[in-house]
């Protein structure tokens, strides 16, 4: 008489593999939102590294430093002035061509319909209040940055 083998019925193989595929389709949507969440947070820490750096320059200097939006990115400006009377570039935050930094002065004392895009930061460490906003494809966020400290507080973060 032959002893029965041990094995697996096709039954219990197929619904082990339904039951691995439901598992990959749900964690999936989750792992994609982490890696969103991640690409979204290091666009602000770059951000927020290119404020501070302004910060810290116009304080050692005792010049006010300025960051400026311009086609390809924001660039770091000097009060200093170049051999043509440019002011002197001191870093440059570059746009990939799917992000978008928006810069709102809400305390700016300039035609709304020509707006500056500008942000100051004087010698004594203060900078002029904003609202940054930021759009790419990882999703969006909206940040105020204090004038005291040039901090940001989100206002609001969304991923795509």
């Amino acid at each position: 008489m032959s002893s029965p083998r041990a094995a697996f019925t096709l039954l219990e193989i197929c619904l082990t593999l339904v039951i691995g595929v439901v598992l990959i389709l749900l964690a999936v949507p989750s792992v994609r939102g982490l890696f969103a969440e991640q690409r979204l947070r290091e666009s602000f820490t770059r951000f927020e590294q290119m404020a501070d750096a302004a910060r810290l320059r116009s304080l050692r200097d005792q010049k006010p430093c300025l960051l400026s939006w311009q086609r390809d990115g924001i660039a770091l400006l000097s009060s200093e002035r170049d051999k043509h009377g440019d002011p002197l570039v001191i870093d440059r935050l570059g746009f990939s061509k799917d992000e978008d930094f928006q810069l709102e002065r809400p305390a700016a004392l300039v035609e709304k319909d020509k707006p500056v895009a500008e942000w100051i930061f004087w010698p004594n460490g203060i900078c002029e209040p904003v609202v940054v906003s930021y759009k790419g494809p990882a999703g969006r966020w909206q940040v105020r940055f204090d004038p005291l400290t040039a901090h940001g507080t989100f206002l609001s973060s969304d991923t795509l």
